[in-house]
């Protein structure tokens, strides 16, 4: 509801950012939802109380702002923007779609010793990097922590030295409102010392450590003085005594921090991270007892079922002569922090220079690096990835504005030492140093044959140091999933250089993920990225070419024709191609199981087993990527076999994002699957999460029949609520989607009337399940064939099957005499799909004559490697045509592919197939497809019933309990 808050700050916003809703006050703001405009994202603004910004300078207050705006660190949420108007101030942050570590603890109460070592690295990470900015956070807390895809991120960087640097009068303090949070504040920080200085970080860092471990702070009491006093003089219960499984070296560590005097402590947060390494454990974590007890089954069974998700060992693997790994570097100068990861971007795309060398993949390397620059680590990373190659180093300042660089070549098959390398530059070229080592490295290997051409320095595709900078943060947000703060690096790297082309990519696949793969804006950046691959490595160019070609597919108006075919199998070679080169790469493997699974249906050799098996292999290359587990749950629920396994592909994905936002549908999806009850209230909170999720929810559950028709009753609230007074109308895609939904549980007539007469597949389908109210199928086919449009699928080819069931010899005449006058059409890609088409046309008018053998001779002899829209239901009447001959093996051979059909129909291949592994006798496929036809139309109109007699009677027959043939989910919850 507006407030005279809220309608001051939009006028202030003016039209940059659209205010969503208030989260809630931090200690010293209002919090608000809002959406930026230019980018359509989620952001998070942060408004000063009028009674604290009375007494700030503006001008003051945004030059401290811009200070802290600087501190780019992947565990720092940036600050994106600040402003002031009318007597407000306000700065703007991402949103991220996570929890705050307060969140956690209270849920809770003690973490993990793994997870609270972690968060204390990471925290103690950002902190050192902002100190050597000369920044100081003062308020380190846990609500000031936020938890994303399990890493910790802190906000509200210098939020406070900004306040206070931006006071005209005497201190903040005297507000009221404090710089900093009582529990948290160091002695001296507490006492009002002016010379509050890292060293306060360092206590509060003590203080986080301490409570995650023991369950409480520290201190506790009755009153903020009460706390305060505490800190000033009380000592603190030994933490092992709390928390006896703590390690002795990490409470001595949060011991030292926790010292009265600044001088016993730390000097510097580099040094306590450095005494806090963390235990590498599963990013993510279940949110209850239960979730807990599901993920760690979930785990147990990734490491026992067929091989599948289980993390292969290195060990006693050959060692690949022309492999070469980068080891993250050691970085010694907070401020140069960003080189840990990025010398691992920049030294293997410029040592992936062609020839016989190769570099392993950087997300590869990032994800299993807990080691330090030195032989024993980089020997085990070489072992690990299977290169006989590595490299390592170490970065370190020399003087003042300068850096140095060490790095050592070991041949891993024996630990020995083949070259070292020493580097020196000016502290703001830290990639010449790159180049500089890339040219030394290939020089040495040149000499044995490795490396057969001269690498391609500055090989990120850009020449602007800031714009490299800005892409490798972004890459290291992208790594860990965090699409939000990885699409505010890569725009800020495409703003430095608009002719960055990985930069265009990256930002692509972050919103596509983000939002939907098909996003237009997503879309257009992947094509121009495609446009701009240009002195790339091979390994990145190949990717992007591949990726430009998916692009083009996606962009494609109209249906596909025969250049579309070609582009696919262009596609599947380039990265089955780029999979071999480079076996350990979760990236490329990933890239080539999307193809597959958006563009497979048609290739006779790309199989569900085979979309499985590539998916399954990056995720054992990369487990912690959780847009690889999306689409082998949407296959493996398809197959009432599957189940199972469907819902440990969704809880490891909930597993890496939590259920907010666009995972909402995933969340649903799961409890479905797992049997739980769904009641109205929990279908409500997923459409007002995200409509778009519920599609996406709605789509993928109506292939699963479960009792409670979940899909059936979202697509029906969804059509409710644009019925309310005030509501926008449902597009035609949603309505199409929620009739589809509504007629896979065998309501045709309720999915007609919410379906209309827009041209659609479930429009069509309807009419072949049986009679709908409306237009006949003759009378839709005339306004379908009379309507359409240039570049439009032709949908008028979906009512064949129809016409032909209903012997409608003369809507085949009209159409066959109609296509004989059309000119034969420059494009031979065209001209080639047309012709197809006639012939098509011609076996289903066959059909109508009642001459099966000719239309099945037809049939038979199209094949269906182009198949169009006709490949939906043409292997569906191909097969009940061989089957009616008696030809069961041919026709179990059609419907054991993955053809391009959804909705009702999905009943219909179901039934076939039943039918046809009874006659081979399957039992147990028979009895899959019999039981998912009785428990999907269980409650179907009546001109579908026959067909559930038929599959009961079936069952009975096969010995099979037809009302327990397949997991089904209990009826829901009544609302009150």
């Amino acid at each position: 509801m507006p407030t005279p808050l809220v309608d001051s700050l939009q006028a202030a916003l003016g039209d940059a950012y659209r205010i969503e809703r208030e989260l809630g006050a931090g200690g010293m703001s209002r919090v608000f939802l809002a959406t930026e405009a230019s980018l359509n994202r989620a952001v998070v603004i942060k408004v000063l109380p009028a009674e604290l910004a009375n007494e700030v300078s503006a001008a003051r207050f945004k030059r401290e702002i811009e200070v802290t705006a600087h501190l780019q660190h992947p565990h720092i949420l940036p600050v994106l923007a600040a402003g002031s108007r009318d007597g407000l101030l306000w700065y703007v942050m991402p949103y991220v779609e996570g929890e705050s570590l307060r969140h956690r603890l209270a849920s809770e109460r003690q973490l993990p010793v793994a997870d609270a070592t972690r968060v204390l690295h990471e925290v103690a990470d950002a902190l050192a990097y902002a100190h050597s900015r000369g920044v100081v956070h003062r308020d380190i807390k846990p609500e000031n922590i936020l938890l994303e895809q399990g890493h910790a991120v802190l906000a509200d960087f210098g939020i406070a030295r900004a306040l206070l640097e931006a006071r005209t009068g005497e201190r903040l303090t005297a507000t009221g409102l404090g710089l900093g949070t009582p529990g948290y504040m160091a002695p001296e920080q507490a006492s009002g010392d002016a010379q509050v200085d890292a060293r306060a970080d360092v206590y509060a860092l003590g203080v986080l450590g301490y409570e995650m471990l023991a369950g409480l702070p520290p201190f506790t009491g009755p009153s903020a003085q009460a706390v305060i006093a505490a800190h000033l003089t009380a000592a603190p219960r030994p933490l092992r005594e709390l928390r006896p499984d703590t390690p002795p070296a990490l409470a001595a560590t949060i011991a030292r921090a926790l010292a009265k005097s600044p001088d016993d402590r730390f000097r510097s947060a580099a040094e306590f991270r450095d005494e806090v390494r963390p235990v590498h454990a599963p990013v993510g974590r279940a949110r209850s007892r239960t979730a807990a007890m599901l993920v760690a089954a979930a785990v147990v069974l990734f490491a026992g079922v067929a091989g599948t998700f289980v993390y292969r060992t290195r060990a006693g693997r050959p060692l690949d002569a022309d492999l070469l790994v980068v080891a993250p570097f050691d970085v010694l100068d907070p401020s140069l922090q960003l080189w840990h990861e990025g010398m691992v971007d920049l030294l293997s795309r410029n040592l992936d220079a062609g020839g016989s060398l190769r570099a392993v993949s950087p997300s590869t390397v990032v994800r299993g690096w807990s080691g330090r620059a030195d032989t024993e680590s980089a020997t085990a990373l070489g072992r690990r990835t299977g290169a006989r190659l590595a490299l390592m180093g170490t970065i370190l300042g020399s003087g003042r504005d300068s850096v140095r660089m060490d790095a050592t070549l070991v041949d891993v098959a024996g630990g020995r030492t083949l070259g070292q390398f020493q580097f020196g530059d000016a502290s703001d070229h830290v990639a010449r140093l790159a180049d500089s080592l890339s040219v030394a490295v290939w020089r040495l290997l040149s000499r044995t044959g490795r490396a057969d051409l001269p690498p391609r320095v500055a090989s990120l595709g850009t020449t602007s140091l800031p714009a490299m900078k800005a892409f490798l943060r972004g890459e290291q947000f992208f790594r860990r999933s965090a699409w939000d703060s990885s699409m505010a690096y890569f725009a800020q790297a495409i703003a430095l250089d608009t002719g960055f082309a990985l930069a265009h990519q990256r930002a692509g696949h972050a919103l596509g993920w983000k939002t939907s793969e098909g996003n237009p804006t997503a879309v257009r950046s992947r094509l121009l990225a495609g446009a701009l691959n240009r002195g790339l490595s091979p390994r990145d160019s190949l990717l992007l070419l591949a990726d430009s070609l998916d692009a083009s597919l996606d962009a494609a108006p109209g249906p596909p024709d025969i250049a579309t075919t070609v582009r696919t199998r262009r596609e599947f070679e380039m990265l089955e191609g780029a999979a071999r080169r480079y076996g350990d790469d979760a990236e490329i493997h990933y890239q080539l199981a999307d193809a597959y699974y958006h563009s497979g249906y048609a290739e006779t050799s790309v199989t569900p087993v085979l979309m499985l098996a590539t998916f399954d292999r990056a995720i054992t290359l990369d487990s912690a990527f959780a847009a690889s587990y999306l689409h082998p749950a949407e296959l493996t629920l398809r197959d009432p076999r599957d189940l199972k396994r469907a819902v440990r592909y969704l809880r490891a994905y909930l597993a890496r994002t939590g259920t907010t936002g666009r995972s909402s549908y995933v969340g649903v999806m799961a409890a479905v699957l797992d049997r739980q009850a769904i009641d109205d209230r929990a279908i409500d909170s997923v459409i007002t999460a995200s409509p778009v999720a519920a599609l996406r929810a709605l789509s993928d559950l109506q292939y699963f029949p479960d009792t409670a028709e979940v899909a059936a009753r979202l697509g029906r609230a969804m059509l409710a609520r644009s019925q309310a007074a005030g509501a926008p109308p449902l597009p035609d895609v949603a309505r199409r989607r929620i009739a589809s939904a509504i007629a896979s549980r065998g309501h045709i007539r309720e999915a007609a009337s919410v379906a209309g007469e827009i041209p659609s597949t479930v429009a069509a389908d309807l009419r072949l399940l049986g009679r709908v109210p409306g237009p006949s199928s003759a009378e839709l086919f005339d306004r379908w064939t009379r309507d359409g449009q240039p570049g439009e699928a032709p949908w008028f080819l979906l009512l064949l099957p129809t016409l032909a069931a209903e012997g409608d010899t003369a809507s085949f005449a009209r159409l066959i005499r109609q296509a004989g006058e059309l000119p034969t059409p420059p494009d031979a890609s065209v001209a080639d799909w047309m012709r197809r088409a006639r012939i098509a046309v011609g076996a289903y008018a066959s059909l109508a004559r009642g001459d099966t053998t000719e239309a099945l001779r037809v049939f038979e002899s199209l094949g269906p490697e182009r198949c169009v829209l006709l490949c939906r239901l043409e292997p569906l009447v191909t097969a009940r045509l061989l089957a009616a001959r008696g030809r069961f093996a041919a026709a179990d051979s059609i419907l054991s592919r993955r053809w391009p059909y959804d909705g009702p129909i999905t009943v219909l291949y179901a039934l076939e197939r039943a039918r046809v592994s009874e006659r081979l006798g399957k039992r147990a496929e028979a009895i899959d497809g019999y039981s998912l036809v009785a428990d999907a139309w269980a409650t179907a109109d009546a001109e579908l019933r026959p067909v559930v007699t038929e599959a009961r009677e079936a069952l009975r027959r096969l010995g099979a309990d037809a009302s327990a043939s397949r997991p089904v989910t209990p009826a829901p919850t009544p609302r009150p």
